[in-house]
């Protein structure tokens, strides 16, 4: 089988399953404390780390994992600023759940609406599955705010869902979106971000 690679519109954002040449980079992404500030379950992670829990998700069928590649201006290389992918998927009922991290170096450049994007159209026209849901911390406001705004809807919110590796505990957001709601709203929506440059929080689970 071919190797699933998927280009965002503008071909500056390219997710490609997760490789070994990209371990270091993605151990660096999930350990820097700023990216996580909402995810506050995830400890830091060696390569070694992510080399295992890159070899034990990409054998679970309801698990497709993506490392997000940004073309750079300045070097025309590509590199890894991120990691995306859908999970829980769920054939029979065609559902799945959404999640994005994003390296904090480009936080603010428009990218992840274009990772979004790429994944959902994915998603809904290529996958053809008819429900996917998102959760972020209650206090990730950007991420909710976001969300709100291009017409996820907010179906939950799961008080203390999250441990945060100290004690404490986190309440979490539930948001969904249907194939339909993709059609006739959010797809529309996201391409406007896309033209004005618009940026999305960085952060889901």
């Amino acid at each position: 089988m071919a190797e699933l690679i998927l280009f965002s519109p503008d071909n500056r954002v390219k997710l490609v399953p997760p490789s070994s040449e990209h371990d270091e980079d993605v151990a660096i992404l999930r350990s820097d404390p700023v990216s996580l500030r909402y995810l506050r379950f995830m400890q830091p992670i060696t390569a070694a780390g992510v080399a295992e829990r890159r070899e034990t998700r990409g054998k679970d069928p309801r698990i497709l994992d993506f490392n997000v590649l940004y073309l750079d201006d300045q070097t025309s290389n590509w590199r890894v600023v991120g990691c995306t992918g859908i999970f829980s998927i769920d054939d029979m009922q065609g559902s799945c759940e959404t999640g994005i991290l994003l390296s904090s170096s480009v936080h603010g450049k428009g990218l992840a609406t274009s990772v979004l994007y790429t994944l959902l159209k994915y998603v809904f026209e290529e996958r053809g599955l008819y429900r996917t849901t998102f959760e972020t911390a209650e206090d990730n406001a950007p991420m909710s705010g976001w969300l709100d705004r291009v017409g996820a809807r907010r179906e939950a919110l799961r008080l203390e869902a999250w441990t945060d590796g100290s004690g404490g505990r986190t309440n979490v957001l539930s948001y969904a979106m249907l194939a339909r709601e993709w059609r006739e709203k959010v797809k529309s929506v996201l391409e406007g971000r896309m033209r004005l440059g618009d940026d999305v929080p960085h952060t889901t689970q």
